[in-house]
């Protein structure tokens, strides 16, 4: 049997480099021209994650932000940054230079954005949607409360509630609340805002009224009057003189009482 020239005098079971047609041998220069051509085009992960903004930075950079400028208003702050792109291919910003924002027009209690942004050569700004409960001690009614109803003591007491979820200015002393009149109707353990209240009328249409005309000084006139419409401290309303017949303006001072003159 004729043995190939390339396995005469070797070890059974030794590999072979099969040589280029033609017969010409691979030379050392081509070899390392491959492995440097190789080594140009792969990146190491660690490179490319270094020169990229982690999203995480951007996570905590909100969430810090927005906790700053909520604690101490309310009695516990939870805050979470949502929706971050892990995919995210942002150049990586400058210790010191990653700045979080609330959007123009919006409070730190209302925003449900924060902007985070990078300034230098090339900057760049995302805006992170966050979740936030700011739970705090509020006026709530004890009972149902129906429209046009004084408001008293009995009525409120103080609870716990999220903030977030009230509409409107809520009140954490029940004070003011104490004889104001119910404009929107309240179901127990509602909270009370600045929206379901108002002043009371002090003065019904068709009320009999004593009218006083003067400004306060040691003379004064009173004479007996109708109210034409309701009026609440302050307001001025369309009264008829039932000793003269005549219809005068008025400005509302106390219960079925008018003044003009002032």
């Amino acid at each position: 049997m004729e043995v190939a020239p390339e396995t005469m005098n070797q070890p059974a079971g030794t590999a072979h480099a099969r040589r280029p047609r033609g017969g010409v041998p691979p030379s050392p220069g081509w070899r390392l021209g491959v492995v440097l051509l190789a080594l140009s085009l792969w990146t190491p992960a660690a490179t490319v994650e270094a020169n990229t903004q982690s999203p995480d930075a951007i996570r905590e950079a909100a969430e810090s932000f927005l906790r700053e400028e909520l604690i101490g208003e309310y009695d516990e702050v939870a805050v979470e940054a949502r929706g971050v792109d892990q995919r995210l291919n942002l150049r990586a910003c400058d210790e010191g230079d990653l700045e979080a924002f609330i959007p123009r027009g919006r409070s730190p209690q209302q925003t449900s954005t924060v902007g985070v942004s990078c300034g230098g050569e090339a900057p760049w700004t995302v805006y992170v949607r966050m979740e936030t409960t700011l739970k705090t001690e509020m006026v709530v009614a004890t009972r149902n409360l129906r429209r046009g109803q004084r408001v008293s003591a009995g009525d409120l007491r103080t609870a716990t509630r999220d903030a977030r979820r009230i509409r409107g200015e809520f009140y954490r002393d029940p004070a003011p609340l104490i004889g104001q009149a119910v404009r929107r109707s309240l179901r127990e353990g509602a909270a009370i805002t600045g929206n379901h209240v108002q002043p009371p009328r002090l003065v019904e249409r068709n009320d009999r009224v004593t009218i006083t005309a003067g400004n306060g000084g040691a003379i004064q006139i009173s004479s007996r009057g109708r109210a034409l419409e309701h009026g609440q401290e302050g307001e001025r309303i369309r009264v008829e003189n039932l000793d003269s017949g005549r219809e005068i303006q008025a400005r509302v001072v106390g219960e079925g009482q008018v003044r003009v003159g002032d």
